[in-house]
């Protein structure tokens, strides 16, 4: 995907979506089934995810129970996210954080603002949710398969100024 993204380089810097996806309650989940039932777990989890996205996006790693996700079409990782919380209804529930922005590429690993960004993104999602930065909003558009509620301006941790983020979901 990197070699495709050759207009994009700035000094390292490639503009991309990016979307964390882990599981709420993981910790919980290891204290009342054991640690090899959620290694298990996991293992299925991330498999679940690899298996389903859109062509050019990818797995750029796995930290414990959380996958790091990139690509460059910002509608079809959206749609995918949704599609996923439908598709993926084992508890513990993965929750989903997306934000758009120019990322440092350095050795296959994305680094920078607009990453930790995203990380924090996904920490104020629930279970079962997908939240979206305003810069996801604004490249992809609603359809009948996809609706944005406005979740409002979120403090997040590490960040001066606050961020805004909706919910991305099914219409109802």
């Amino acid at each position: 995907m990197e070699l495709e993204m050759d207009a994009e380089l700035d000094l390292g810097r490639l503009n991309v979506v990016m979307a964390f996806c882990d599981l709420a309650g993981y910790t919980r989940y290891t204290e009342e089934e054991g640690e090899e039932e959620a290694l298990s777990f996991v293992e299925s989890f991330v498999q679940a995810v690899t298996d389903t996205l859109p062509d050019d996006a990818r797995v750029i790693k796995t930290i414990g129970d959380a996958v790091m996700i990139v690509g460059q079409d910002v509608q079809a990782l959206t749609d995918w996210a949704v599609g996923f919380q439908h598709l993926f209804r084992d508890r513990p529930e993965p929750r989903i954080g997306i934000h758009y922005g120019a990322a440092l590429y350095r050795e296959g690993d994305y680094f920078g603002r607009e990453v930790n960004l995203s990380s924090r993104v996904v920490a104020r999602a629930r279970g079962g949710e997908v939240l979206v930065t305003d810069a996801v909003v604004e490249r992809v558009a609603e359809s009948e398969h996809l609706a944005f509620e406005g979740v409002g301006q979120v403090k997040m941790k590490g960040f001066d100024d606050p961020v805004e983020l909706c919910r991305a979901a099914m219409p109802a």
